[in-house]
């Protein structure tokens, strides 16, 4: 019988379960096993892309003899991060066997990793922006880049709850509770992060978005800005004159999503009451929903003037309300209606293409989000210190474009825009056996894994890509 006692009777109870599992013996014997063997992929390409060196020439990090240097501390953290770390002790994933196949790359320790996170300044986390850039555009030379012709700036502000005290730049959000709001910017069409920048937790979305837009736009290779037009999609707290003069500036088309104001809600009451105007079904999903397009045009004055500064093309997508659902104020005649405003003629883009490619806001550059906070450590500040964070966030922003890089350079099809809990089930935390063998190293996948073959030829492939200096 169970000689562990129960709290209170529910039931008979037996001498052993009539089902089981395997009987099994549990001990600790061997040391050549890891729990990482993504580490022999995603290894050879940041070397390849020379992170290291790059970061040392920027001087990420003063050090004394024997020390670490900045570089060899910032990739150990995107490392971590890519291996599914949450916090700085995590390094301990690299440790062991699977040290062994970082080579001749040393590992910090975690009080080395802690002092080079929580001693950063706006110096530092300026200088891993500038390596991220770089390794960017690498990685697009290599193919990982957008193809088509056209580059998307998506920029979009998120929220990160924060915990415990002294947190700097943690105040109360909108959703009243303490965090900070750092702002994001996407290249829409792969999902690649172009900038990170660290905001306080009240910070409103729309401020100084015009500069970030710049700052994602200098991410940019000049050879892909070259042979590529620039589209910059913004929600509504883009809709400023500094943002338009911003994208005007950079020779870009822009997109913005109209906010209900005064002037706004006119343009759309009298498209939307105009029997002449010319409605014409909307692209993709919203084409299923019965969603209709037509256009109109914007004046858009500066505050306390009655001159207009700009003329913009105003595109309103009417969608027919459903019978449940919850009905506002600015309905007309059955419809709800969204507009957006654009600097892009219509002699070159129709208004259903223009709207139906503003929409694609909530797909890519969604999920990047998505999957920053979900699988890549931007869900929460582990530091106290402001830069700190700043420089955490971009080693996020950077493991999460190496996966990236792998998934379009090496891995299957399937994997192009897998989340990274599949990746890592997959990939990147697959358990093996880690031996030398005729003055080689080796890595011995189990052979009933299921993408053991995919991940020797994806291996293959990251080995073939070209080296930097």
């Amino acid at each position: 019988m169970n000689s562990n006692a129960t709290l209170f009777d529910v039931g008979e109870i037996i001498a052993r379960p009539r089902r089981q599992v395997a009987n099994v013996a549990a001990t600790v014997t061997d040391d050549d096993v890891t729990g990482v063997a993504g580490v022999a992929l995603w290894g050879p390409l940041l070397d390849r892309l020379n992170l290291v060196d790059v970061a040392d020439q920027r001087g990420l990090r003063p050090i004394g003899p024997g020390g670490y240097s900045g570089g060899e501390c910032y990739r150990a953290l995107v490392e971590v991060l890519m291996a599914g770390g949450d916090f700085v002790a995590d390094r301990s994933l690299l440790a062991g066997a699977t040290q062994r196949l970082r080579g001749a790359h040393r590992l910090p320790s975690h009080t080395t990793l802690w002092r080079f996170c929580a001693g950063a300044d706006l110096g530092r986390a300026s200088k891993a922006a500038a390596v991220n850039r770089t390794m960017l555009a690498r990685a697009w030379s290599m193919g990982a880049g957008p193809q088509g012709g056209l580059v998307t700036i998506d920029p979009d502000a998120t929220l990160v709850d924060t915990y415990g005290r002294g947190k700097e730049g943690s105040t109360f959000t909108y959703r009243h509770e303490t965090g900070l709001s750092p702002m994001l910017g996407v290249c829409g069409e792969t999902g690649d992060v172009l900038a990170v920048r660290a905001r306080a937790g009240n910070a409103s979305p729309g401020r100084a978005i015009a500069g970030f837009i710049r700052e994602c736009a200098a991410a940019i290779p000049a050879a892909v800005k070259d042979r590529s037009n620039l589209w910059v999609r913004v929600d509504s707290a883009g809709f400023q004159h500094d943002v338009f003069a911003a994208c005007e500036s950079l020779g870009a088309v822009f997109t913005v999503t109209a906010p209900q104001r005064a002037n706004v809600r006119a343009a759309i009451d009298r498209i939307a009451t105009n029997p002449a105007a010319v409605w014409r079904p909307a692209l993709n999903a919203e084409a299923d929903k019965g969603s209709e397009i037509a256009e109109t045009v914007l004046d858009i004055g500066s505050r306390g003037r009655r001159s207009i500064q700009r003329r913009l093309r105003l595109i309103v997508r009417r969608q027919p309300t459903t019978a449940g659902q919850q009905l506002s104020l600015d309905d007309v005649d059955g419809y709800r209606f969204h507009a957006i405003v654009t600097n892009l003629p219509g002699l070159f883009a129709p208004p259903d293409m223009v709207e139906a490619h503003h929409r694609l806001r909530g797909g890519i550059p969604e999920d990047t989000i998505r999957k920053l906070k979900e699988d890549f450590g931007l869900d929460h500040a582990p530091l106290s210190n402001f830069f700190g964070n700043w420089l955490w966030w971009h080693a996020c922003a950077l493991a999460h474009n190496t996966a990236r890089w792998l998934e379009t350079l090496a891995l299957p099809r399937e994997f192009r825009r897998c989340r990274g809990k599949r990746l890592r089930l997959a990939f990147f935390n697959v358990a093996a056996r880690v031996v030398t063998h005729a003055r080689r190293l080796w890595l011995r996948l189990p052979r009933n894994h299921t993408w053991a073959a995919a991940f020797i030829e994806a291996l293959t492939r990251v080995r073939q890509l070209p080296a930097y200096a």
